[in-house]
């Protein structure tokens, strides 16, 4: 390797940005992905929290209503 010709260097040097040009769009696309899904549990956590919190608030005003 250390025998190489400018055009083989520069071919190399090709290819290995190639490579990591690569490997970053799949990095930045699993990121993409996690922080998909991490927004998708957010929401769900939020809708159950308001669910409970409706059903609360009903049980708490039929049983004031009893009173």
């Amino acid at each position: 390797m250390a025998n190489l010709t400018t055009e083989q260097a520069l071919e190399l040097a090709r290819a290995e940005t190639r490579t990591l040009s690569d490997q970053l769009r799949q990095a930045r696309a699993e990121l993409h992905r996690m922080g998909i899904a991490d927004q998708n549990r957010a929401l769900v956590c939020a809708a159950v929290a308001g669910g409970v919190g409706l059903l609360v608030g009903v049980g708490i005003g039929l049983y004031a209503r009893k009173k």
